[in-house]
């Protein structure tokens, strides 16, 4: 069996955390398969010579060679049982993976010159497919940039740059699981009770009153202060 790098296999503990967890109902979370050519030199090398993308060498670290790994989860609700408290997906790509995936402009209807230019340098890397809500992550590859901008595209919430970097994206994911909304923590909304981000402000208010207990090896309280800065009411 082809070892698997230290990082790899934090991404195998954020599946068995939600496997594990009785109060998770689990309906999909499984690597897909590891291509063991697709090393972090050997990408970063391919993306500078035939791509000409130079990224920061440091995010090498955080290079996946699962071909995705994914995972879609609710928390039942305890009165209503056709009825989630709270669920999550994520469905994680690499940059290399990402980078070829192409760009995104045929998500924009009648985009203007600035839109389509954005959307012709982002590349999603990850998303919420499996439950149709359609939400991705997305890298912003620009040249003579090396640690590329993130963005969110929310569907019929629009998009959002996000004050997050490619590592503190992954290492958010792994403590939020892919709850729905979580990037919202990262842009510039309000998430007030009577605003269009409400629900999404409702979700983190359960996650963050959750998690903490399902999962007491993760730190939650910079994710509480985020909240508190965008829903009036809510204390870190």
């Amino acid at each position: 069996m082809t070892e698997l790098t230290a990082y790899e296999t934090t991404w195998l503990s954020v599946l068995e955390e939600l496997r594990r967890c009785p109060d998770i109902r689990l309906d999909q979370g499984e690597p897909c398969e590891l291509d063991t050519t697709a090393d972090a030199d050997q990408v970063f090398a391919e993306l500078a010579e035939r791509d000409g993308i130079e990224l920061d060498p440091s995010l090498k670290s955080y290079h996946l060679r699962f071909s995705s790994i994914a995972a879609v989860w609710d928390v039942p609700h305890p009165e209503y049982e056709e009825e989630s408290l709270i669920a999550g997906e994520f469905d994680l790509l690499n940059i290399h993976q990402a980078v070829h995936g192409g760009p995104l402009v045929a998500r924009l209807y009648d985009p203007s010159p600035e839109e389509r230019q954005l959307y012709s340098e982002l590349r999603s890397f990850d998303g919420t497919g499996e439950t149709g809500v359609g939400h991705l992550s997305m890298l912003r590859i620009q040249p003579g940039v090396a640690n590329p901008e993130l963005w969110f595209d929310a569907t019929t919430k629009g998009y959002h740059r996000m004050d997050l970097d490619y590592p503190g994206y992954l290492e958010t994911l792994r403590i939020t699981k892919g709850t729905f909304g979580w990037q919202f923590l990262f842009t510039d909304v309000s998430m007030h009770d009577d605003g269009e981000f409400r629900v999404s402000g409702r979700f983190m208010e359960i996650m963050l009153d959750l998690f903490p207990r399902l999962f007491p090896d993760h730190d939650y309280a910079p994710l509480r202060e985020r909240l508190a800065e965008r829903r009036p009411g809510f204390r870190a």
